[in-house]
């Protein structure tokens, strides 16, 4: 058996997981006798490498969180060859394993009361966060953690960024840990997360805690490849709430509708509104309860006995523990598959999603007036055009964009002014004129350095 390695002062007490890039170990304090997870750099990849600065990103974005649903960092530690986080440690489920479980038991369409319990306590972690400059941009079952008596802790900031801070260099991926169906429609097409791309990805996870399935459920019926789930998400709409579960109101019907809105400003403005809006679902009486609300309904799932003291050990509990805690490792250790798609970038993603749906790419020559339709791009000063996440031209351009009949999303960007987005639906043998004022900052106008790109230079 491989030696274990040591973190003083922390007892190494077996290694959970090892991946590409890292190993997960859980570990006793040698004298406060408190269990950790211990998330270290792998003993091979140096301290100057870019995985070790993700590493030490990681512990710096958790040690600005301090809140009962986010897990916690206690310390991060560079001490040659290695550098590690010790992180509180959670005795539970992640969620995907209790939304199995529940299928299992045939209980996945119901306790409405749970699932909005559950997903408050992360909305609430995730209002933190957003308080804090952090946007999460990965939220999924797998980074969901529910312990046993009920209290919920949102893991999974290994691809977290901060506002005020340039995206990070693509590394430290893992994949295979988890889906990307969780994914906003602006991440698919590659553009940067922003709070309301966390409103979505939790909209996603409370629809299926209230129905038992995905909204855009034909992703999970037919086993889709990356580029099918993005144009899912992109363009189909969810199958009506309340029809796959009755026991819905209309008013959470209608707090899901609008965190799924495909149009990021079509959505809450921030996450207070929807820490608030499900505030009011649940009403006061059970807002001072909800550990005790998600206790109950994790214990429809099986997974723990309906009432049982969360400091019962007996051995048949403790090795359903450790089984379980599987899914708690894989949460934490590394990216998930989501992370790939973000990575990749919208161009190569679109180019994807162009093979694989034709009828959601730019026109082929052959098209006639009445079977495409044309877009025509009017910016000042000048913009490059992106369409569906593909970059088509740059303005001023004579010849329409030649385009299928539906709905299309189109961004506008110039070096000194922020980007424009637009959605814009077209009908088969319609020609369509866009016209978009770039706002440049006026001394870089004013200094004449914004002269659109010459196309006939060189």
């Amino acid at each position: 058996m491989a030696e274990l390695p040591d973190f003083e002062p922390y007892v190494t007490l077996r290694r959970l997981e090892r991946g590409p890039s890292h190993e997960l170990f859980l570990a006793r304090h040698s004298t406060l006798q408190r269990q950790v997870w211990i998330k270290a750099l792998r003993p091979e990849i140096p301290l100057s490498s870019s995985v070790a600065r993700r590493l030490e990103r990681e512990g710096e974005i958790l040690a600005r969180l301090h809140h009962e649903s986010v897990v916690g960092i206690l310390d991060c530690v560079r001490r040659t060859p290695r550098l590690w986080l010790v992180l509180e440690a959670v005795d539970g489920w992640n969620l995907r394993e209790v939304l199995a479980a529940l299928q299992r038991q045939g209980a996945t369409a119901s306790d409405v009361t749970g699932a909005v319990a559950l997903t408050l306590s992360v909305a609430r972690a995730l209002l933190h966060a957003h308080e804090a400059g952090v946007v999460h941009g990965g939220v999924q079952p797998e980074q969901i953690l529910i312990a046993r008596q009920g209290s919920v802790k949102l893991s999974g900031f290994s691809l977290a960024r901060l506002v005020e801070a340039p995206d990070p260099d693509p590394i430290d991926t893992e994949p295979g840990l988890s889906e990307s169906g969780y994914l906003s429609p602006e991440q698919v097409l590659g553009e940067r997360a922003d709070e309301r791309s966390d409103l979505f990805s939790l909209a996603v996870v409370l629809y299926e805690l209230l129905t038992g399935r995905h909204p855009f459920h034909r992703i999970h019926e037919r086993g889709a490849h990356e580029r099918a789930t993005a144009h899912e998400i992109r363009h189909s709409a969810p199958a009506a709430l309340r029809q796959a579960n009755p026991d819905v109101s209309p008013e959470l019907e209608r707090i899901v509708q609008r965190c799924l809105e495909k149009a990021p400003e079509r959505r809450f403005e921030a996450m207070g509104q929807l820490v608030r809006a499900l505030e009011h679902v649940l009403g006061n009486d059970a807002l001072a309860e909800l550990d005790s609300l998600v206790a109950r309904w994790l214990a429809r799932s099986g997974l723990v006995a309906a009432g049982s003291a969360p400091g019962q050990r007996g051995r048949a509990d403790e090795l359903e523990r450790r089984e379980a805690s599987r899914g708690l490792r894989r949460s934490l250790l590394g990216s998930s598959a989501a992370s790939l798609l973000l990575l990749v970038g919208g161009a190569l993603l679109s180019a994807w999603l162009e093979a694989q749906h034709p009828g959601a790419a730019p026109a082929p020559q052959h098209w006639t007036s009445e079977t495409g339709a044309e877009l025509l791009v009017v910016a000042e000063p000048w913009a490059h055009v992106f369409v569906d996440g593909a970059q088509l031209e740059t303005t001023p351009f004579a010849t329409p964009l030649r385009l299928a009949p539906g709905e299309h999303f189109v961004r506008l960007e110039h070096p000194q002014a922020p980007a424009e987005r637009r959605r814009v639906a077209l009908a088969a043998g319609q020609r369509v004129v866009l016209e978009v004022t770039m706002q440049v900052e006026r001394d870089a106008r004013d200094a004449g350095v914004e002269a659109a790109p010459d196309a006939g230079a060189g």
